[in-house]
């Protein structure tokens, strides 16, 4: 690394155009339309070789117009009391003969849970109507039951539902439709989609939060009620623009900059505004634009070694 910095050194100290000594029209040259003026206390540019550049890791990118979702981010619970449950009814008077079904089962659409043996002799079959787990065990063999005893209740568990606890702050950007990716301690590397379909009209005094239904794909039954979930809510907004990895951007005398790329091997930095900043990207809503190409990796070096040269160290 200390050659790595060496090489650099050299070429960026014999690259500067100078302390406040820049060429005639170099600024309008360089600057877009538009673009915030570079500051005084900015050189015009720096020097780096093509060799020094690869040795040193410096790494440019070419701006576009960015698209980023706006989200914010709430946390919540799996509910086991806003799932729909579906009563089992025995169909028909009888003896209860068999019961195959237990508390916990993931059941499927036909499953047989039980056998009633009619007076008649004839057998009646207490079949599942939905996919979901059993939740409640009404019955037991050998129970004299007739066609309205409820025999087991069937909870949904895909879509499962969860409640989020919206943060008063967000209140004006959560509504119904919006997508949901929703995380959780048991499964880091899962990543489920839900929708947000219900949200309280009452905020709660204490927490001043608002509650928020959201029901939640579950087609592998891996969610569990009461968990607690992590929710990224998508508002359905972007913004839009120039935007930049944040370790782009360097601070100065006067405010944020990043470095220009103006040739193969010239660097001119470039005082910038920032917006909003969302995955590791920020906003730039004004000193650069689509299609200039800016340091994006190991910029700290360039203004190291800048820093050094405005300082008068060899």
């Amino acid at each position: 690394m200390k050659n790595i910095i060496n090489l650099l050194t050299v070429a960026a100290l014999l690259g500067f155009s100078g302390c406040g000594e820049k060429a005639p029209g170099a600024a309008a040259e360089n600057a877009p339309a538009g673009a915030a003026e570079a500051s005084p206390a900015l050189p015009d540019r720096v020097e780096v070789s093509a060799e020094a550049q690869k040795e040193s890791g410096i790494k440019t990118e070419v701006l576009k117009r960015a698209s980023v979702p706006e989200t914010f981010q709430a946390m919540g619970r799996v509910m086991q009391d806003a799932q729909k449950p579906h009563h089992i009814m025995a169909g028909g008077a009888g003896l209860l003969e068999t019961v195959s079904g237990v508390l916990g089962q993931a059941v499927n659409p036909g499953d047989i849970l039980a056998v009633i043996k009619t007076p008649a002799g004839a057998a009646i079959n207490a079949v599942t109507p939905h996919k979901g787990i059993v939740t409640a065990v009404h019955a037991g063999e050998g129970d004299q039951v007739n066609e309205m005893t409820f025999l087991f209740t069937l909870t949904e568990v895909d879509p499962l539902w969860g409640v989020l606890d919206i943060p008063e702050r967000s209140l004006a950007a959560v509504k119904a439709g919006q997508n949901v990716e929703i995380k959780t301690a048991a499964y880091p590397r899962e990543t489920f989609k839900g929708t947000i379909a219900f949200v309280s009209p009452e905020i709660d005094n204490v927490s001043r939060t608002v509650k928020a239904r959201v029901a939640i794909e579950n087609p592998a039954a891996l969610l569990k009620f009461g968990m607690f979930i992590d929710a990224t809510v998508r508002t359905g907004a972007y913004f839009q623009g120039v935007a930049v990895r944040s370790d782009a951007v360097q601070n100065g005398p006067a405010g944020p900059f990043v470095f220009v790329k103006t040739g193969k091997t010239g660097f001119s930095p470039r005082n910038v505004e920032t917006g909003r900043e969302k995955d590791g990207l920020l906003e730039i809503t004004s000193g650069v634009r689509a299609g200039e190409t800016v340091v994006i990796e190991n910029a700290y070096l360039l203004k190291s070694e800048m820093m050094k040269s405005q300082m008068g160290e060899d």
